[in-house]
């Protein structure tokens, strides 16, 4: 039986790096890091560093020589950076999508507002399963949704108001759901996508991306658990499922909504990787990632 671990002060922590290799030059900084990012998240940005990598059953923690605080710290910031700018564009992405969304179906069911809640439009077990009958029951919390159901003494509000407070995930799910081919069709066309399987898997891409960015979770080790296919979004070739092929997919859909932005977040992006002066670093994020600044 594996003995649980146990708390660890600030000292013990920068003991335990140096005695494995890393070199703190400044233990007041690196005190200061410690306290503001923590010692298990700043884990996921040394782990590259550490000798073993990326064996995480046989992992000894030790590090590669000349390893140093602040190879973890620049690529730690360098994920935070990217992370910010992804969230900051993909919301033009989702909500791009739920209108559109939105305003074909309750337009292709004009006669039926609720039609989110339909059996006739939606697959039957996507709207009795128990994470969407939950979505649903959230919703009465919500005082826009509560004032218009007791405005109107009806059991759901109208599509359109419904909708706004779903997560992006249930957005998705409701359009893979959709029982008319044709409409499912008319929204993918939007994106320049004729299949729609195809488009769901791209979509689901940029839920991914989202998620990651929302909960802060590492962006520049990022593998996909589908691989991205080839289509609009070109040839993935090694990138299918990491990062750089998420970013493609990204960068394409954010094309179709404003291709101004796009302009806008490839100089964020470029001045993100830019302020890693570090080669080390560098080849790090470019090896794991796939990113490099010639293709953003």
């Amino acid at each position: 039986m594996v003995a649980i671990k146990k708390a660890t002060t600030i000292e013990q922590q920068i003991s335990l790096l140096q005695e494995r290799g890393m070199v703190i030059v400044d233990i007041e900084k690196a005190k200061e890091y410690l306290l503001d990012i923590g010692y298990y998240r700043l884990g996921f940005y040394w782990f590259p560093f550490e000798k073993t990598y990326p064996n995480l059953t046989l992992r000894n923690h030790y590090f590669n020589a000349g390893t140093t605080l602040e190879n973890a710290i620049k690529l730690y910031y360098f994920d935070f950076d990217i992370r910010n700018i992804l969230q900051k564009y993909i919301s033009r992405i989702e909500i791009n999508f739920r209108t559109k969304l939105i305003y074909y179906a309750s337009n292709c069911y004009p006669e039926n507002s609720m039609w989110y809640v339909d059996s006739t439009v939606l697959n039957e077990s996507f709207l009795n399963g128990e994470k969407y009958q939950n979505t649903l029951l959230g919703l009465n919390i919500e005082p826009v949704i509560k004032r218009d159901i007791a405005i109107h003494n009806t059991q759901y509000a109208p599509a359109w108001k419904a909708l706004e407070f779903m997560p992006f995930g249930t957005i998705l799910e409701i359009y893979r759901n959709l029982k008319n081919p044709k409409l499912k069709c008319e929204i993918s066309y939007l994106y320049g996508i004729s299949e729609t399987t195809k488009f769901c898997t791209y979509m689901d891409v940029i839920r991914i991306l989202r998620n990651y960015s929302a909960h802060g979770k590492v962006l520049f080790d990022l593998r996909l658990p589908k691989a991205i296919p080839d289509g609009v979004c070109g040839y993935m070739a090694e990138n299918k499922t990491r990062f750089a092929g998420a970013y493609i997919v990204f960068k394409y859909f954010l094309g179709k909504v404003s291709p101004n932005r796009v302009l806008e977040m490839q100089e964020d992006m470029k001045r993100a990787l830019n302020q890693v002066p570090d080669d080390i670093v560098t080849n790090i994020i470019e090896k794991k990632s796939g990113l490099k600044e010639n293709k953003i």
